[in-house]
């Protein structure tokens, strides 16, 4: 037994004596071997590896523990130009291949990458090798490296056939098991990897996103990002200025893969997922938790079901773009139950001139056709009603019976609670909404029913029931809201009778900035007491004879 564990120990010495001596040769090799005699070699196998030019124009060097190759000042190119320069490439190599004038390449790192894709007018990309290999005998070169790591990196996309540019700042990646099955065939299809990334901004025309971060997994050419966070995501429109912003949104996508990478991507991904957003805003207006699945095929993308909190209200409803034709068609359906009306009015600017609850319906389609307005191409209704509302600050009934306090009240005024309902603040910008009001100088009133009923074509809103009953009183507007020319189009506001025709009306009309507010129904302006024209206008109800203004579904109260 003692001479066999003499001879265990002999083994080990030996064996430890082999190590040391395999220890001090590599490094022997990182003392005394030149690189740099082989960057050539080095640029060459690179080159024919990935079919890209590969230029290391810096210095290079060898690590030890584990062992490794760096290079300064790389450079790689494709048929179109440049793709990717690189501050220091740091390579974790075998170093035995190394010896027989190999490159086994298991680890890569990067700093102050910038890469540049191009997509051409022909749908070809800059990395792609152009030249045509005959796939006989199999499969191109395969790739693959055990991990990537690439820290404050940028990023642009250029698509010369639309002009659009596309721009990442500041990202870092981790990548591990990466791996090219053909490197001659479409690399997006033929790649599979693990690994997150982190990106400090995305720019994209009047698009911007700030800090988001995801986990992601592909298996030959199908991602999966679970979860997508992005802190900020944020849209200017430069023509009016107006800019809509989303905050802390939280994306699962599953299954993304691109059916022909050749063509238009949009047209040609898939994938399925969801959607919770914390916030969304829009100048007063306030989007919360907004919840949703997700589906892209074909060019068509879905979000359905559709939740969110708005107007102190739980909305759902479902939103699709298909953009798999020229013109990308969007579909937007919205039913938000019990509503708060102060919520309401305070998208628009305005506080607390009504209080209830009520429910608001849009069903709108919206085609996008070359330069034109969205809102020339939108078609559809939009609609909100309420029963048993409150008005603060004016007590209707007694404007509408007495007039004791304002013979310079606008009937109009009233209506712009019409106006104001689904359509917002697009139809008041340049009216005074709510000096109804302030002209009453105080009191409390009741509306029992409330009904805004609006259809939408070519950007015309239509007024198809449009009328409101308080205790004693009913109103009904009639008329149109042009909002691509931003034109009142014969709007008529008028007091009802029993029947449903007009005791007295006023027109409102001309450009929402400047609005001419037109006499009543008699010859005489606003300018004349009130009281005299409410005589007048009854005096020609009681001539037995009317043309029915209106006769929609809000009753005369009793």
């Amino acid at each position: 037994m003692k001479a066999i564990r003499t001879e265990r120990k002999k083994g080990l010495i030996i064996a430890g004596g082999v190590v040391a001596l395999i220890v001090i040769a590599a490094i022997a090799v990182v003392v005394l071997f030149d690189i740099n005699s082989y960057k050539s070699k080095i640029e060459t196998v690179a080159s024919v590896t990935t079919g890209l030019d590969v230029r290391i124009n810096g210095k290079m060097g060898l690590s030890f523990f584990p062992f490794g190759i760096s290079a300064k000042d790389v450079h790689i190119a494709g048929k179109g130009g440049g793709i990717l320069s690189l501050e220091r490439l740091k390579l974790g190599a075998e170093l035995m291949p190394l010896l027989r004038k190999q490159l086994k390449v298991t680890g890569c790192e990067l700093d102050g990458a910038a890469v540049i894709i191009v997509k051409d007018a022909e749908g070809k990309y800059n990395f792609e090798n152009t030249e045509k290999k005959s796939t006989k005998g199999g499969p191109g070169t395969a790739f693959s490296l055990n991990e990537l790591k690439l820290s404050k990196g940028s990023l642009v996309y250029l698509d010369k056939k639309t002009g659009e540019k596309t721009e990442f700042k500041e990202i870092n990646l981790v990548v591990k098991g990466l791996s090219i099955t053909d490197t001659s065939g479409d690399v997006i299809k033929h790649i599979s990897f693990t690994g997150n990334i982190d990106c400090k901004e995305m720019r994209k025309k009047d698009l911007k996103i700030e800090n988001f971060k995801t986990s992601m997994k592909a298996v030959k050419g199908i991602y999966n990002f679970e979860p997508l966070a992005i802190r900020s995501l944020a849209y200017l429109d430069k023509k009016t200025g107006e800019k809509t912003e989303l905050k802390e949104i939280n994306l699962v996508i599953k299954d993304l893969s691109i059916v022909d990478t050749s063509g238009d991507i949009i047209k040609n991904v898939f994938f399925t997922g969801n959607i919770d957003c914390k916030e969304m805003r829009k100048k007063d207006l306030k989007i919360d938790s907004i919840r949703g699945g997700i589906r892209a095929e074909k060019g068509v993308f879905s979000l359905k079901p559709l939740t969110m909190d708005i107007f102190g209200a739980k909305g759902e409803g479902d939103v699709t773009a298909n953009k798999s034709e020229a013109d990308t068609e969007y579909k937007i359906n919205v039913n938000v139950l019990k509503l708060d009306f102060e919520k309401l009015q305070e998208s628009f600017g305005v506080k607390r001139l009504i209080s209830g609850k009520g429910d608001l319906v849009a069903s709108l389609t919206i085609k996008e056709k070359g330069g034109r307005s969205l809102i020339k191409g939108m078609d559809g209704i939009l609609s909100i009603q309420g029963n048993n509302l409150i008005t603060h600050t004016v007590d209707l009934d007694k404007v509408l019976s007495t007039f004791e306090t304002s013979q310079k009240f606008n009937l109009v005024d009233i209506g712009a609670f019409f106006v104001a309902g689904p359509l917002g603040s697009a139809a008041l910008k340049g009216y005074r909404y709510g000096d109804v009001y302030y002209q009453a100088q105080g009191g409390q009133g009741a509306i029992t029913q409330f009904v805004s009923h609006w259809k939408i074509k070519s950007g015309e809103a239509d007024a198809r029931d449009c009328a409101f009953a308080t205790r004693h009183n009913r109103i009904a507007l009639k008329g149109k809201l042009n909002l691509v020319s931003e034109r009142y189009d014969n709007v008529t506001v008028a007091l009802l009778d029993d029947r449903g025709c007009a005791k007295f009306k006023q027109t409102i009309s001309g450009p929402f900035g400047a609005p001419q507010v037109g006499v009543v129904s008699t010859v005489e302006s606003l300018a004349s007491p009130i009281l005299n024209l409410y005589k007048q206008a009854k005096r020609f109800a009681q001539a037995g004879k009317c043309e029915v203004f209106y006769s929609g579904s809000v009753q005369q109260p009793r």
